[in-house]
C-alpha cells in the first residue's frame, strides 16, 4: 500500500520516491502549458489490485491540457524487476491490438493468433518468423535436378544406393492448361527517321534476289532462273504430283474410297520423283508412292517426335521427314521414348533387357503404324512416370534450364534399348536386323553409334551390314556431363570409349565458363558414326 500513492494525494506535494530498489517506478508526467489548477482529493488505493487501476490513466490524464503541473522526481529512477515489468502495464500502452502490433508492443494476454511478441518495457518489436524454403530433393529421387555448382550424385552411387542407376517414381509436376490468350492487332510500326545512305553500300543484285525475290517452283529437280511463279517449292512439288495422284473420288478395287492426300510430306516426295522423271506413281494402300531404284531400311532414334512429344524443332523434324521417305517407299521406323498414354500406340508384347550399371533394366514396346512409319515407343518407368500427368514440355527436366539429374543414365538407357529394337523387334513380319541405316538425332541418341561400334568390336559379325549417322539439329546442348568414376562399368564398354569422349571443357556452352573433365554425349555420335549432318539453314 505504501508503495505508490496518487499524484493527487493531499498528504504529499511532490511525487513519492520509491522506497525500493525492486518495486514500481514513479511514473512521470509531461509538464503541459495549460495554467496549474489545483488537485481534487481523491482517495489512496488500499489494494494491489487499485494499484494498477490508478497507475494506468496516469499518461492520459498528464497529455491533457487540464492536468495539472507534475514535477520530475529528483532522484534517479531503480530499476525495475522483471516481476514488476510484467505486471504493471505501460503508461503509453496502445488501446487495441491493431495498434499494438504496429508500435511494436506487446499484444493482450491469450490474443489468439499475435505471434512472436514481447512487453512494453523490453523495446522490441514482434518479429514474424520467414517461411521456411522446400527442402530439396533427395540426391536419388527422381525429382533431383542439375544445379549449377554442385555436382549431383553419380551413377555408381544410384547404384549402389537405390540398386538402379535410373531414379524412379514422380519427379515434376503436369504443366497446368492456360486459357489462350485472344489474338490483338499489331501495333502500327513507327517508322525511325531516314539513315544517311551516303557512307553505306548497297547489297548485291544476287543477294536481294534471295531476300526478297519471289518464290521459284522447282522444275525438273533445278530452280528456274526468272520468277514464274508465287508459290514455294514444297507445293511446287506438289503440284507437279497433282496429275499423278487420283481424284478424291477415286475407290480401290474392293469398292472402298481412295483417299490420297494431294498436299503435305507425300506428296512433295512424290513430286521430286516426278521431277527425276521416275513414274507412274505406285499406291500403297491410300498412300501415294514413287518407284525408287533401291529401297532402304530407315531407322529414326530421337527423343522426341511429334505429335506425340515434342519441346521444339527436333519433334517437328521427325515428324516429316520419315513420312516423306516412306512416301518413296523405303521401310523405315521411329524409335522415341513413350512419356505417355499414346492412344495410337498399342502394346506389342515384346520383352526383353539391357545390362545398365551391373543390372538388368527392361525393355518393353508399344507401337503404332501411320502413314506407312513405324513408331516404336520405349515403354519404362523412367519416362512414363517421370511427371504426374501429361508430360507436355517436360521431357528433359520439370522446367527449362533445370534438367533431371539421370538424363546421362536415362538416354544411354534408351540407346541401349534402341538397338534391341532395331535387331530383334519384330514388325510387320520381320525385323529390320543389321542391313538399315540408323540415322541418331542430337545428344540424346548420340551414344548409339558408339555401343555400335563397341558391339561390331567385339563381335565384328554383328551389325556388319549397319550404317549410322548423326543429325544436329541444336549444336548448343551437347549432353556435358562431368565426368564420373566407373561410367564404363556402368554402361558396359571398354575404357577407352569413355577417354575418346572426354574433354577439358565447360559444362555450359561458354568461353567464359569454368572447364572441367566432362563426358561430351554428341561428341560420340560425331566420332564413331559413319557420317555427320546438320538439319537444313
Amino acid at each position: 500500500q505504501d508503495i505508490l500513492h496518487s499524484s493527487n494525494c493531499e498528504a504529499c506535494s511532490e511525487p513519492i520516491e520509491m522506497s525500493s530498489p525492486s518495486t514500481t517506478p514513479a511514473v512521470k508526467a509531461v509538464p503541459s502549458a495549460a495554467p496549474e489548477i489545483s488537485p481534487k482529493p481523491v482517495e489512496t488505493p488500499q489494494s494491489a489490485g487499485s494499484l494498477a487501476q490508478s497507475a494506468a490513466p496516469l499518461a492520459p490524464v498528464a497529455g491533457k491540457a487540464n492536468a495539472p503541473e507534475v514535477k520530475p522526481a529528483p532522484k534517479k529512477e531503480p530499476t525495475p524487476s522483471k516481476k514488476e515489468e510484467s505486471t504493471v502495464p505501460s503508461a503509453a500502452a496502445p488501446k487495441t491490438k491493431t495498434a499494438a502490433l504496429v508500435g511494436g508492443t506487446a499484444a493482450p494476454k491469450g490474443a489468439a493468433g499475435a505471434g512472436p511478441t514481447t512487453t512494453a518495457a523490453s523495446g522490441v518489436q514482434a518479429v514474424v518468423a520467414p517461411k521456411a524454403k522446400a527442402a530439396p530433393a533427395p540426391p536419388t529421387s527422381a525429382a533431383a535436378v542439375m544445379e549449377e555448382g554442385k555436382k549431383p550424385i553419380s551413377a555408381a552411387q544410384r547404384v549402389a544406393a537405390t540398386g538402379s542407376a535410373l531414379c524412379s517414381g514422380i519427379g515434376a509436376k503436369a504443366e497446368v492448361a492456360q486459357p489462350k490468350a485472344k489474338a490483338k492487332a499489331a501495333p502500327v510500326p513507327v517508322r525511325a527517321s531516314p539513315v544517311s545512305t551516303e557512307t553505306q553500300q548497297p547489297a548485291p543484285s544476287s543477294v536481294l534476289g534471295i531476300v526478297s525475290g519471289k518464290p521459284v517452283p522447282v522444275m525438273q529437280g533445278a530452280y528456274p532462273t526468272t520468277s514464274t511463279s508465287t508459290v514455294g517449292p514444297a507445293r511446287s512439288y506438289a503440284a507437279a504430283a497433282a496429275p499423278f495422284i487420283p481424284p478424291s473420288n477415286a475407290k480401290t478395287t474392293d469398292g472402298k474410297p481412295l483417299d490420297v492426300p494431294k498436299q503435305g510430306p507425300a506428296a512433295v516426295a512424290v513430286g521430286r520423283a516426278v521431277a527425276e522423271g521416275k513414274s507412274p506413281v505406285i499406291l500403297g494402300g491410300s498412300k501415294a508412292m514413287a518407284p525408287i531404284s533401291k529401297k532402304y531400311q530407315l531407322v529414326f532414334v530421337t527423343s522426341e517426335v511429334a505429335p506425340f512429344s515434342k519441346t521444339g524443332g527436333l519433334g517437328e523434324a521427325m515428324d516429316g521427314l520419315p513420312t516423306a521417305l516412306a512416301a518413296l517407299g523405303h521401310r523405315v521406323m521411329v524409335i522415341s521414348p513413350r512419356y505417355d498414354q499414346y492412344k495410337e500406340a498399342w502394346d506389342t508384347g515384346f520383352w526383353s533387357s539391357v545390362s545398365l550399371g551391373g543390372k538388368k533394366e527392361q525393355v518393353h514396346f508399344f507401337h503404332a503404324f501411320k502413314q506407312k512409319v513405324d513408331y516404336v515407343f520405349v515403354d519404362h518407368p523412367t519416362f512414363l512416370e517421370r511427371v504426374d500427368g501429361p508430360t507436355g514440355s517436360k521431357l528433359y527436366g520439370p522446367e527449362w534450364g533445370k534438367d533431371f539429374s539421370d538424363n546421362q543414365s536415362r538416354f544411354a538407357y534408351f540407346c541401349k534399348a534402341a538397338l534391341v529394337a532395331i535387331s530383334d523387334l519384330p514388325l510387320g513380319g520381320s525385323v529390320y536386323g543389321d542391313s538399315c541405316t540408323v540415322v541418331c538425332n542430337d545428344w540424346h541418341s548420340a551414344l548409339v553409334p558408339m555401343f555400335v561400334h563397341a558391339e561390331k568390336s567385339a563381335n565384328p559379325g554383328k551389325w556388319a551390314g549397319t550404317r549410322t549417322a548423326l543429325l544436329c539439329h541444336n549444336a548448343v546442348f551437347q549432353g556435358r556431363f562431368e565426368r564420373e568414376e566407373g561410367l564404363a562399368e556402368i554402361w558396359g564398354v571398354p575404357e577407352r570409349y569413355i577417354d575418346s569422349i572426354t574433354f577439358k571443357m565447360p559444362l555450359r556452352v561458354g568461353r567464359f565458363n569454368e572447364k572441367v573433365n566432362c563426358v561430351n554425349t554428341m561428341a560420340a555420335g560425331l566420332r564413331y558414326a559413319d557420317r555427320a549432318l546438320t538439319v537444313s539453314p
